[in-house]
């Protein structure tokens, strides 16, 4: 990995970014640069004030890049521009690898726009940092649904997890199928039975699909809708760190952002990341 970019707003999640970057960038020997895009004030002011708001913005952000320096031993850089944070963010991140950002600037608990816009535009993974954690991430979940694309989720899993061996893979049963068939007419009993072959046959898929990683991947198979499902099980397992695919076997070649992953980032209780699928795109 060449380099880390570290989207810091000088909020408080800033340092939480910023130190999550580091472990990152220091684990693979990369550069760590933070960016910090200066966007216009909402309200009209002079230039002269506009002045005064970007010079207290860039020192700000050369204290937090004093303070970054004073934890790492890999080579650290500051940038500090004006303009949209998403067309900075996007324009710079062609250089990156990986890109990180924090889920809100004004509550943790939830995921603010401009990360859900990231996640959606960008052509590099995003992790969005959640949790105050100091050490590298050792309990990892990908949610998979045993198609190509969700493959990148164990790969990016495997990449982040620098603080463990093994990731765990996890696949969900939805019960789309059940509620149509019971709708038609089929009695529970035989939904039970039906529910329960299936779940035998994809405990069985799931472990060919991580065979391709030798014994670095642990196949869980859960029962119940993908999202919910699988924020329990991280909130159970105490997770670090749950990866998804932008995009699975649901969703068209033409989604940058399938509608499975975008509810795993509202929903889990810890850090999220996005594996970049890449969209297919043919001309008429």
């Amino acid at each position: 990995m060449n380099q880390i970019l570290a989207a810091v707003d000088l909020s408080p999640m800033s340092r939480r970014v910023a130190e999550r970057a580091r472990i990152l960038a220091e684990a693979h020997q990369a550069e760590l640069k933070l960016l910090h895009v200066a966007e216009p004030p909402d309200i009209p002011l002079s230039d002269e004030m506009l002045e005064r708001v970007y010079l207290y913005r860039q020192s700000q952000s050369e204290d937090l890049l004093t303070w970054i320096n004073s934890r790492a031993v890999c080579p650290v850089d500051l940038e500090v521009v004006s303009g949209n944070m998403a067309a900075q963010l996007a324009k710079r991140a062609r250089q990156a690898e990986l890109v990180v950002t924090s889920t809100s600037s004004v509550d943790q608990t939830r995921v603010g726009p401009l990360t859900t816009r990231l996640a959606r535009k960008l052509r590099t993974p995003v992790l969005s940092v959640r949790r105050l954690l100091r050490t590298p991430y050792r309990r990892v979940i990908a949610a998979v649904d045993l198609s190509e694309a969700s493959a990148s989720a164990i790969d990016l899993a495997l990449f982040l997890a620098t603080g463990a061996d093994t990731v765990t893979a996890v696949v969900s049963l939805p019960t789309d199928d059940e509620i149509m068939l019971s709708d038609a007419g089929v009695v529970p009993e035989r939904l039970d039975v039906l529910r329960r072959e299936r779940l035998g046959l994809l405990e069985e898929r799931m472990q060919k699909f991580v065979s391709g990683w030798g014994g670095l991947v642990t196949p869980v198979v859960l029962d119940g809708p993908p999202p919910e499902t699988v924020a329990e099980f991280a909130r159970l397992s105490n997770a670090d760190l749950v990866v998804a695919a932008s995009r699975g076997a649901g969703a068209s070649n033409l989604v940058l952002l399938g509608r499975n992953a975008e509810r795993m980032m509202w929903t889990v209780p810890c850090d999220v990341a996005i594996a970049r699928v890449p969209g297919r795109f043919y001309r008429p």
